[in-house]
């Protein structure tokens, strides 16, 4: 792919903007900060730079452009990442670029024409004509829906779809990949949807990944009543949220999400206004779905019945909204089953119970108090409530809201508050440590110690005569970072004839030297790059030291003693090197960076 092509795709889309689709961010001078989206953390260290195109994580060091930032975020490789942001950004790429040709990419494309194929036989074909009539009559939805969320139907046929692909040049082995088509033990090939109404399973950017396959009323099948695609190399129900494509937008203006059940509910709601509905398409609430909506908002309203014993399914999602601090508030719908029918019957009825949306904590308690409210309760009675509520107050992410509720407890049931606390923590697990990404490892915080150091002398061009001549392109641990040391000691400008990588990776340090160092006064930024200095030569003469004993240990196997005494003599140089010091002191950038415990210090 040329770079040319690249380049303008970066020029024509806004990195701050595309980012806070992904992150909440704020601005910090030129630059702006937000939660990682890669490690869990509570302090910021997640920077973007529009200016020079980059963002970097000072927690767990992800770094890098666009295109880097969607591979990571989406877990696509560049050709995925390269599509999705030609698309964005206007820009049209050639189809017979190899770069562009990926298994993925393949399947994208199959999954793509499967849907549009099948949302021309809902339109266009007299085989779906029940199909048509049962989505727009009885469930009214109306034709701009159906283009909208581009529904379509799978005939009868068990070769229908399979014979399509093959004429439109696809290989059997990618229709298999797709699971749009079944092999047999028999090696014979056929539709995997037939006679259902199909609902298309987009990502974040609209491509089609997936499918779901309702049947059709009064048709009976040995199969569910919804199929999905299983799971495949573009599709993971676990980490799709249905319609979050269409409802991001304004789920992030509203600050609040609606989490339905089912297809048919999030279309309903958003073709009556309602755009920031979602679904998890039939499985219970992940983890990573979590993850997926807390970039949007940390509020939910669930549309769904839950009662006080729940499905266990259920019950382990809404915990890990409350164990994310989400503020979780239930969905009432006194004379409907659900968010499709509410709507068909009465919108304002719907949108009255969105606004009177009540707490999950006080749905419970209105559950578990309901007809006992005025009442003198037994000790049973009382015994009762406290099991079913104790584990529940325990689960929230904060320890304000949990005393708050404990509070509320005691006064309903007319005991003291320390007796319930008592019970209360026999419930509450100790806190889990989270497992953020750590650069613990000697060697990532080697280099990020190299990189601290070669960004304050990119900024401080005044440091650089004292280390022009004793500094070591060996003393540094990334070979990139070597490169940039002696393209330093040729007197780096902008105009020096260089390597893209090379400017590319000078941006980089650049823009860590600003964020790290930006505030500091001249004195402590030189304090700090010697104090750097001392470390790195530190650990390259330790490491030397260590790679000497090592050969003379070797060398003592064999009994060699002219090489044990050559290496000796080279191991007593570094060795008295190393002794001169100081090297007592540690650079603020080895204290433990953001997340990392201070005895990690340790293991350097």
């Amino acid at each position: 792919m040329p770079e040319d092509i690249i380049e303008e795709i970066k020029s024509r889309i806004d990195l701050k903007s595309f980012i806070s689709d992904y992150v909440l961010l704020r601005p910090v001078g030129a630059n702006f900060r937000g939660l990682c989206p890669f490690h869990k953390e509570k302090t910021p260290s997640f920077f973007v730079s529009p200016e020079k195109g980059l963002w970097r994580c000072f927690g767990c060091l992800a770094a890098g452009d666009i295109f880097t930032f969607v591979e990571k975020i989406e877990g696509v490789e560049f050709p995925e990442a390269l599509r999705i942001l030609a698309q964005k950004a206007g820009v049209e790429l050639r189809r017979f670029d190899r770069h562009l040709i990926s298994q993925k990419t393949k399947l994208l494309d199959l999954c793509d024409l499967s849907a549009k194929f099948y949302h021309k036989i809902l339109k266009k074909s007299s085989l779906a004509g029940k199909a048509k009539d049962y989505l727009l009559k009885e469930r009214g939805l109306k034709e701009e829906t159906l283009n909208e969320f581009n529904l379509g139907f799978a005939p009868s046929g068990f070769d229908t779809l399979k014979n399509f692909l093959f004429k439109k040049g696809h290989k059997e082995e990618e229709m298999v990949l797709s699971g749009l088509i079944i092999r047999r033990e028999e090696n014979k090939i056929y539709d995997r949807f037939r006679n259902r109404i199909i609902f298309p399973i987009t990502n974040l950017y609209g491509q089609t990944i997936g499918f779901t396959a309702r049947i059709m009323p009064g048709t009976e099948t040995e199969e569910g009543k919804y199929i999905n695609t299983p799971e495949t190399l573009i599709f993971n129900k676990r980490k799709i949220l249905y319609g979050l494509d269409k409802a991001k937008k304004e789920i992030r203006e509203k600050k609040e999400a609606v989490l339905v059940e089912g297809q048919m509910d999030v279309i309903a709601c958003y073709q009556a206004g309602f755009k920031n509905v979602v679904c998890s398409s039939g499985t219970a609430l992940t983890e990573e779905q979590v993850n997926l909506l807390s970039r949007y908002t940390q509020a939910v309203i669930l549309g769904f019945d839950l009662d006080l014993a729940g499905e266990e399914a259920t019950k382990r999602g809404i915990d890990l909204l409350l164990k994310e601090d989400f503020k979780v508030k239930i969905l009432q719908l006194e004379e409907s089953k659900d968010p499709d029918e509410c709507l068909r019957r009465d919108k304002n009825a719907f949108e009255k119970a969105l606004r009177n949306a009540l707490p999950i904590m006080e749905y419970y308690f209105f559950l578990a108090l309901r007809g006992r409210r005025g009442k003198e309760l037994s000790i049973e009675e009382k015994k009762e409530i406290t099991k079913k509520l104790l584990p529940l107050i325990a689960k929230l992410g904060n320890a304000v809201e949990q005393n708050l509720w404990l509070k509320k407890l005691a006064s309903e049931l007319e005991i003291e508050e320390r007796f319930l606390y008592e019970d209360f923590r026999k419930n509450k697990k100790e806190p889990e440590v989270l497992e953020t990404v750590k650069s613990s490892k000697p060697q990532e915080r080697l280099e990020k110690i190299g990189e601290n150091f070669l960004g304050l002398l990119i900024k401080n061009s005044d440091f650089l005569k004292e280390f022009k001549e004793e500094i070591l392109p060996e003393m540094f641990f990334l070979p990139l970072q070597r490169e940039v040391v002696l393209t330093l000691k040729k007197g780096y400008n902008q105009n020096l004839e260089t390597s893209e990588e090379i400017k590319r990776y000078l941006d980089e340090l650049d823009f860590i030297a600003e964020i790290e160092f930006g505030n500091y006064k001249k004195e402590e930024k030189e304090k700090e790059i010697r104090s750097l200095f001392v470390f790195l030569k530190k650990a390259y003469l330790t490491k030397q030291i260590e790679e000497l004993e090592k050969q003379i240990k070797e060398a003592e196997k064999f009994k060699d003693e002219e090489k044990i005494k050559i290496l000796t003599e080279r191991a007593n140089i570094f060795s008295k090197e190393l002794s001169k010091g100081p090297f007592n002191e540690l650079p603020k950038a080895t204290r433990a960076p953001r997340g990392v415990a201070e005895d990690e210090e340790k293991k350097i």
